[in-house]
Parts: structure tokens; sequence; C-alpha cells
């Protein structure tokens, strides 16, 4: 389930990018592929929020936001160059 995320924000990086859309698709789709990394990684996560509290859960979202976006940056600007 988690995998269909990370196609799914892959695939709407590279459309919103052919389609014209502006630049802050990049974060919603690295927000979708945070939701599968969330999906894959759950067991871990909920050890981290035992060990480290609640506040762990917003700084790993935003680190992973960010990660990811390294991904669907340059697929974005791909598909705005074939448009």
């Amino acid at each position: 389930m988690g995998n269909l995320f990370y196609l799914l924000g892959v695939l709407l990086a590279g459309y919103t990018g052919y389609s014209g859309f502006d630049w802050y698709y990049i974060f919603i789709s690295s927000l979708i592929m945070t939701v599968g990394f969330f999906i894959v990684r759950s067991s871990q996560i909920q050890g981290i929020i035992s060990n480290d509290g609640v506040f762990a859960l917003p700084k790993l979202l935003i680190i992973q936001i960010v990660i990811y976006s390294i991904i669907t940056t340059p697929i974005f600007f791909i598909g705005a160059l074939f448009s």
C-alpha cells in the first residue's frame, strides 16, 4: 500500500509539471510520498514516538517532506519541459 503512495506522488509530480501547475505541487507530491513512508514504516514510527515523544512526529514529517521533494523536483521540471 505504501508503494502505491510512492507511485502516486511521482506521477502527480510529473503530471503537475506537464500541465503547467505552480511549483508548490512539488511539496504536495512529497507529502503523498511521505504518507507512503509512514505506512511502510508504521511499526518503526510507533517506536520513535514512544521513545522521543509526540513532537517527534511533526519533525519526522517535515524531514521526510524535504527529502522527498529532492525526488519530486526533477520529475516536476522534466514534466514542465515536455509541456
